[in-house]
């Protein structure tokens, strides 16, 4: 009787023990709550342990602590969803993964953001010419919705942020996968062809142009002939005077000639 005391006293011992051992294991207390605009990560009872908490992807915990940790997660957008996961690796826990804990949710929309602005990008005035390019283009100035940059394909237009919208018709622009909006160049640079110079006429020497140049007049010319002078009377000259006196003279030599014929025969 008394070895089955002893025996039974022995394993409620052993078995107290088994409980005892386990109880600070037990007595790990994960907990999370998330609501609108928050996640709130409380961990109580560890004999040390790491945490990653992820939210949307990033992950904005990975600590280690030795018995407890708390922290809020604010000022997450009410417009928006929310995913969220809380990872514990426990230290103590036989195997390494007998205490881990993992837990995961998601928050809704919790405010309807107001409707986006509907703006509309620019088109800048087109230029033309044989030699115009995409340098030429003055692009539109940049407001608060709306920013334009120069890309080899052309203008690009980006909204500012997600509280404007472009129209669904852009028009001449074109919206992108990455929800901006280009202007192809084609539409805004007008090439012409230029037009090829015409030749120079070519110059084919006259016979004026082959003939060889006068010589240069001396440095002191020859006098010019002097004209006759006119007599003051009657405007002649004294070449034509001296030819009247010398028919005159040979009248009268021709009339004494006659005279002394006439007085012979008589």
């Amino acid at each position: 009787m008394k070895k089955l005391l002893a025996g039974g006293t022995l394993a409620i011992l052993a078995f107290g023990g088994m409980i005892a051992s386990a109880a600070p294991a037990s007595a790990h207390t994960p907990s999370v709550s998330a609501d609108c605009g928050f996640v709130n990560v409380d961990l109580k009872y560890y004999n040390g342990a790491k945490v990653t908490v992820v939210i949307d992807g990033q992950t904005v915990e990975d600590t280690e602590f030795s018995n407890g940790f708390q922290k809020l997660y604010p000022d997450l957008a009410l417009d928006k969803a929310h995913e969220w996961t809380v990872t514990v690796d426990a230290y103590d826990g036989q195997g390494g993964t007998q205490y881990d804990w993992t837990e995961s949710g998601s928050i809704g929309v919790c405010q309807t953001p107001p409707p986006a602005e509907v703006v509309t990008p620019v088109i800048p005035e087109a230029v033309a010419g044989c030699a115009a390019s995409l340098d030429d283009v003055v692009i539109p100035e940049s407001t608060e919705a709306i920013t334009y940059t120069k890309t080899e394909a052309g203008i690009v237009a980006t909204l500012t942020s997600e509280e404007y919208t472009f129209p669904e018709e852009l028009g001449a622009y074109q919206l992108q996968e990455d929800g901006s909006a280009l202007l192809p160049t084609e539409l805004i640079v007008i090439e012409e062809e230029c037009a090829e110079p015409e030749p120079s006429p070519s110059v084919e020497p006259s016979e004026e142009a082959s003939v060889p140049p006068a010589a240069e007049p001396s440095a002191s010319p020859s006098p010019a002939a002097e004209e006759p002078a006119e007599l003051a009377a009657t405007g002649a000259t004294v070449g034509g005077a001296i030819a009247f006196a010398a028919l005159l003279a040979i009248g009268g030599v021709a009339l004494v000639w006659a005279r002394k014929r006439m007085q012979q025969n008589a």
